[in-house]
């Protein structure tokens, strides 16, 4: 997915908050068409794949993290590489949050759960982690590069958690990748 299909979400879901009884559920048309694979940049349908990795940006945080959508236990991962507690957690988890909540009123529009079921069924918020004991930047600049380094992990089937200097037996163990 990219980036503007979570903004999209992120949009609509606090005009469906406002008023769920006369959601305009058109609104949605080029989410769900992105979801069926019909757009050139989704690709594949959301029936094809297992894993989804969406980036995400927080403008008011002016900071990038991704998020890994795993479709077949309906679980969130967040890879937040500037974590806090506080401010900038309960941001994150806001934006989030929509997400967690309206992925599965679209999935339900495109009953996505007769072919990836959930236990128990239903529509209710998909749960939420926010990983631990990966990477962290540095600085308040380094997100992007971030986001794209634990995407890249996860694409290649690679831990994206940090190793620590005591984990490491010999100078081989350290991935000079990351």
């Amino acid at each position: 997915m990219d980036t503007f299909f979570s903004a999209k979400v992120r949009g609509l879901w606090s005009v469906y908050q406002s008023s769920p009884n006369t959601f305009d559920w058109e609104s949605c048309d080029s989410l769900l068409r992105l979801m069926l694979g019909v757009n050139v940049q989704s690709g594949s349908s959301w029936f094809q794949v297992n894993t989804l990795l969406i980036p995400i940006h927080f403008d008011d945080l002016k900071h990038w993290a991704l998020v890994n959508l795993e479709l077949t236990n309906w679980t969130i991962e967040v890879y937040d590489s500037m974590q806090h507690k506080g401010p900038h957690n309960s941001k994150v988890r806001g934006g989030v949050d929509a997400l967690s909540k309206f992925i599965p009123l679209l999935a339900e529009r495109l009953s996505l759960f007769e072919f990836k079921p959930r236990e128990p069924p239903g529509t209710y918020p998909i749960p939420v982690a926010i990983m631990a004991d990966i990477p962290r930047q540095g600085n308040g600049g380094d997100c992007g590069i971030f986001t794209i380094k634990n995407a890249e992990c996860l694409i290649e089937g690679r831990d994206v958690r940090r190793k620590l200097e005591g984990d490491y037996k010999s100078d081989e163990d350290v991935d000079t990748d990351y």
